[in-house]
């Protein structure tokens, strides 16, 4: 048997699920935009920073390439700078630097020596 209902609250509850339908486009655009507002801002931030570390990375060139330029001799500068400047290449050795070769570490000539040889394997060898 069917019970009659108020028709009060069946007016309510259709005004509710009306309402519900009727935010649910404008609250998901909203969300939407706020996402997308919070990822362009997170991207803003990052190309700022890169540009950041472009600028240093440059500058840290710039004073390396000085220094090189700066501890040759006058007239080689001279040359080699009037050749970047026309669009050149520079020598070959302006690209290669001599290092001293390195020193062997103590560690490595301690552990060499037949002092620092256990006493079984001092033994072995005959010097």
């Amino acid at each position: 048997m069917p019970r009659s209902v108020n028709s009060q609250i069946t007016d309510a509850i259709t005004q509710t699920n009306l309402i519900n339908l009727g935010i649910a486009p404008s609250h998901s655009l909203g969300t939407l935009y706020q996402t997308t507002s919070q990822a362009v801002g997170a991207a803003m931030q990052n190309a700022v920073a890169n540009q950041q570390n472009i600028y240093s990375l440059g500058l840290a060139s710039l004073a390396q390439n000085l220094q090189s330029i700066l501890s040759m001799s006058s007239a080689t500068a001279g040359r080699t700078t009037a050749g970047l400047l026309s669009g050149g290449t520079p020598p070959a050795a302006f690209y290669r630097q001599s290092y001293p070769p390195a020193a062997p570490s103590a560690a490595h000539s301690q552990a060499s020596s037949p002092a620092a040889r256990p006493a079984a394997n001092r033994s072995a060898v005959k010097p």
